[in-house]
C-alpha cells in the first residue's frame, strides 16, 4: 500500500513539475525575447540568466555553484559540461561565468517561438549528419568568438546519456577548440540523473550541483590528438561529478 501510496505522489508532483517547468520556460522564453528586441545580446544573457535561477526556485530544485579559483570571469572558454537530463542546458544557462552562446541541433531551429528566439540570439544550428557542415559550424563559432569575446557552451557527448555514466566524448569539438585556441572549461553536474533521466516521466525534485573546474589552456592540449584531448576533458569532467553512477 506504501508503494501505491509513493508513486501516486511522485505521479501528481512530476505532473506538477512538467506543467510548472513549461509555464515557467514560456515565461522566461517571452521575457528574454522582449528583451531581445529592445537591448542588446549581452544584456538579453544576463535577463535570461537571472529569469532561470528564479525557474529553479519555483520548481523546488535546490542549485549549488562552483567555481574553480582559476576561472576567470573575463575570458572566453568553450564550456563542456556532462549531459544527463533534460535541466542540463537551462541549468548551465543559469550559472554561465560570462556572455556565452551555444551550438543547438538544427531542428531546433524551427520550433515555434523558440527557433526564432535562438536564431535572433545568435545560436548556431549544427547537422550531425555531415561532419564537414558541422566542422563549417564550428568555425564559424569561433569567428563569433574572436569577434565578440563570447563563450561557447558545447555538450560534447552529443546526446543526453540513458544511464547516467559519461559516454565517450566527440572528437569533431576538440578538433575545432585546437583550430580556436580556446582554453577547455571542464564542468560537471552533479544530481542530474535523480531529477530527471532520459526517457523517464517522472521528476524527482532533488539538490543539483554545478562545479566549474579549472581550464585546460591551449598550452596543456594543442600538439595533444582530438581523441587524446577528449579523453583529459572526460576524466576532468569525471572529477568534478560527485554522483556515484560515474
Amino acid at each position: 500500500m506504501k508503494k501505491i501510496l509513493n508513486a501516486i505522489g511522485s505521479f501528481f508532483v512530476s505532473c506538477y513539475m512538467w506543467v510548472m517547468m513549461f509555464v515557467m520556460a514560456l515565461v522566461v522564453l517571452v521575457i528574454s525575447l522582449f528583451w531581445l528586441l529592445v537591448s542588446d545580446k549581452r544584456k538579453v544573457f544576463m535577463v535570461t540568466r537571472k529569469n532561470l535561477n528564479l525557474f529553479f526556485k519555483v520548481l523546488f530544485i535546490k542549485t549549488t555553484v562552483e567555481y574553480d579559483p582559476e576561472v576567470n570571469l573575463d575570458t572566453e572558454y568553450i564550456i563542456m559540461p556532462n549531459h544527463v537530463s533534460f535541466f542540463d542546458v537551462p541549468l548551465m544557462c543559469s550559472c554561465l561565468p560570462n556572455y556565452t552562446f551555444g551550438i543547438e541541433a538544427a531542428s531546433h531551429f524551427h520550433w515555434p517561438i523558440y527557433g526564432f528566439f535562438i536564431r535572433k540570439y545568435g545560436q548556431l544550428p549544427i547537422n550531425r549528419d555531415s561532419v564537414i557542415k558541422s566542422m563549417r559550424t564550428f568555425q564559424k563559432a569561433g569567428e563569433f568568438m574572436k569577434k565578440t569575446g563570447a563563450s561557447l557552451l558545447v555538450f560534447p557527448e552529443g546526446h543526453r546519456s540513458k544511464d547516467g555514466k559519461i559516454k565517450p566524448l566527440k572528437k569533431l569539438p576538440f578538433k575545432a577548440a585546437q583550430t580556436m585556441r580556446v582554453p577547455i572549461l571542464p564542468v560537471g553536474l552533479t544530481g542530474m540523473y535523480k531529477l530527471s533521466p532520459k526517457g523517464v516521466f517522472f521528476i524527482k525534485p532533488s539538490p543539483v550541483k554545478v562545479k566549474y573546474g579549472k581550464p585546460i589552456s591551449v598550452e596543456e592540449y594543442e600538439n595533444l590528438k582530438p581523441e587524446e584531448i577528449a579523453s583529459l576533458v572526460q576524466k576532468r569532467i569525471i572529477e568534478l561529478v560527485d554522483d556515484d553512477i560515474v
